[in-house]
């Protein structure tokens, strides 16, 4: 009999069948490595010494390598271990994106401290309740921005020392009175007072940093990412499928550090050993364009507000080393992504994420079966806040029962997400209820569809949704359609009290700087576009709409202005 012939009979039924063997439970071999950012940081070390971090100042432009730097932060974890700090210390930080930045955003968490990047935009009010709800310890300052924070150094409680980084070495050296309590250092000379020390990293789940949101309503609040956060949201990046960042990139990133810490850009920078250009203070159009053509930037990040100011410099600049433009914080405007493709042959890449959400959570990327040449299609995808990069899981859910919703690009409900760079609370605050669903996914706040392909469109935020008549107006959808009018530069809708619906609709518009038109001309050109029940009941013409610390358009600020009194 062959082998193909055999059949294997089963045991008779008086017969005894044989036990079944014992099945021992397979254990992972895999080493128990810790994911902090020490190996980035030794990576850079080792393997990219020759790598370039150029640095703006009102001075120039200095250009050091990774090898010098690293050799600075070393002596930099000496210097903090000299200032006597406890362990978890929190370091603070009021200062410009520049290579001293950079040293203390690796230096602190590689000391056993957490970095905390201080919005140097705040009002008094909000830095105030940050630094002392953080507890920071010492806060490291540019002296260029010394007189902004040392009004408000007698109301902190927990500051006891200040370091200071001299960003203006050819300025006259006249310093602001400080607290005769505060322990007053030069950040070069505590460096070079300081030796070398061993990194002190092994806890993948220790905290790192802290950045606190913007505070649009309320105070800020604080979300403190582990080295493990950081370590995966920097390796994200790296991803092909994301910004593809590699040891071939020189970046510019524009976002501050404050901003999450902007954008983990200089984390993923050294992992990859890519060239860092970091601006300082100077974020002119003409600054930043002169920095993109002189050091050949690939790769920039900033929110629409500076790239309205940079992209019409670059037209007498060379920028055919760009790759990629990343857009974030705001919908980037339409003529942005037409102005950006017509001078460096790719769109502008609208990304999506909150200081919850580690920045990038979501890119606008084209996937391969959408037909690139296709100007509709090609629009439907630059207009979305993308598809989710991998590591984030996102849902829309029904807000009052959590219902999941499904991917069909028209159901629309709370935009919710889960992954290992996304908060599950805020500093502060135990349980997690107030940001966290009760099977734990982040709620983000905005009311979102996605569609088939995983393309996610805000269609607002839930606070911002206008109901009149008992039907809902989504104002980013209406803001939208009025910022594709070529006259228009930034434009916002709220929502004002009406007796007779409940709420309406009014837009804020400023035009852009050749633009001319009227809030007739503007109603009559929006009026086939969108449902006549979104149609504001007025168009006001401002110079220019106030934002946030952050570079958002501040709504809370515009109802202050015109949302209080009832219409009619």
């Amino acid at each position: 009999m062959t082998l193909l012939n055999t059949v294997i009979q089963s045991p008779s039924k008086g017969s005894r069948s044989q036990p079944e063997p014992e099945v021992r439970p397979m254990k992972p071999t895999m080493q128990d490595y810790p994911l902090t950012l020490d190996q980035l940081f030794r990576r850079a070390e080792r393997q990219f010494g020759q790598k370039q971090i150029i640095s703006a100042s009102p001075d120039g432009v200095s250009v050091t390598t990774y090898a010098y730097w690293a050799q600075r932060t070393r002596r930099l974890i000496g210097g903090l271990r000299g200032l006597h700090l406890r362990q978890g210390a929190r370091v603070g930080t009021f200062a410009w994106n520049s290579s001293r930045h950079l040293e203390i955003s690796f230096a602190g968490p590689l000391s056993g401290l957490v970095f905390h990047p201080l919005n140097v935009r705040l009002p008094a009010e909000q830095l105030t309740y940050v630094i002392n709800d953080a507890a920071d310890d010492v806060i490291f300052v540019d002296r260029s921005l010394l007189p902004r924070l040392a009004p408000h150094l007698h109301m902190l409680t927990t500051v006891r020392q200040i370091v200071v980084m001299n960003d203006e070495p050819s300025a006259p050296n006249v310093d602001p009175d400080l607290p005769v309590e505060l322990v007053v250092t030069d950040y070069e000379e505590l460096l070079a007072a300081a030796g070398n020390t061993e990194i002190q990293a092994d806890d993948e789940n220790a905290a790192a940093s802290v950045c606190y949101t913007s505070g649009t309503t309320g105070n800020p609040k604080g979300v403190v990412y582990s080295h493990r956060s950081l370590w995966l949201h920097a390796m994200a990046l790296l991803q092909a499928d994301a910004t593809a960042i590699s040891e071939n990139d020189t970046i510019l990133p524009l976002v501050p550090f404050f901003h999450a810490n902007a954008w983990d850009l200089g984390y993923a920078a050294v992992a990859a050993g890519a060239n860092l250009v970091l601006p300082g203070s100077d974020n002119s159009g003409a600054a930043i364009a002169g920095l993109i053509s002189d050091h050949r930037v690939t790769l920039a990040t900033a929110v629409p507000a500076v790239w309205s100011r940079v992209l019409p410099e670059l037209r007498t600049r060379d920028a055919s080393s760009l790759r990629m433009l990343c857009s974030g914080g705001s919908a980037v405007p339409e003529r942005l992504t037409y102005l950006c493709r017509e001078l460096t042959g790719k769109p502008m890449m609208q990304v999506w994420g909150m200081t919850e959400t580690g920045a990038f959570a979501s890119m606008a990327r084209t996937r391969p079966h959408i037909d690139a040449a296709d100007p509709e299609a090609q629009k439907q995808v630059t207009s979305s806040q993308g598809i989710p990069i991998a590591g984030v899981d996102f849902r829309i859910v029904r807000e009052d029962t959590l219902e999941e919703l499904p991917w069909d690009g028209v159901a629309s409900g709370e935009l919710q997400c889960r992954g290992p760079w996304v908060t599950a609370r805020y500093h502060g605050e135990p349980g997690g209820t107030t940001v966290s669903t009760s099977d734990h996914w982040f709620r983000t706040g905005d009311a979102a569809s996605i569609d088939p392909d995983g393309y996610i469109r805000l269609r607002d935020r839930l606070k911002d949704l206008i109901k009149s008549g008992g039907e809902w107006i989504p104002t980013v959808e209406l803001e939208g359609v009025l910022q594709s009018h070529p006259a228009v530069d930034s434009v916002a809708v709220i929502g004002v009290p009406s007796l007779r619906w409940d709420e309406r609709p009014i837009a804020v518009v400023a035009l852009s700087k050749d633009g001319s038109v009227s809030p007739g001309e503007l109603m009559d050109w929006l009026r086939p576009r969108v449902a006549k029940l979104w149609l504001p009941d007025e168009i006001r013409l401002v110079p220019e709409l106030p934002v946030t610390s952050v570079g958002k358009i501040d709504k809370k600020e515009l109802r202050n202005c015109f949302g209080q009194e009832t219409r009619p």
